[in-house]
């Protein structure tokens, strides 16, 4: 069994000469953020609006001020 090995300037996994598996074009495309669609609820507003989170909740997450 032959063993590919990394270029020299390539990244490699530690203690090893094996570069890691480059990643897929799926998975580079479904890593980008997509923007919100027309009509889209914002999760926080929700939780907030329902009682699970509380002011302090929501500022820790980021949101708005209410």
């Amino acid at each position: 069994m032959s063993r590919r090995r990394a270029a020299p300037d390539a990244p490699t996994i530690p203690g090893t000469a094996v570069a890691p598996p480059r990643r897929a074009a799926e998975d580079v495309l479904t890593a980008r953020p997509v923007p919100a669609v027309e009509g889209q609820i914002d999760l926080v507003e929700h939780w907030l609006d329902c009682g699970l989170l509380s002011d302090a909740q929501r500022a820790a997450l980021g949101g708005d001020d209410p």
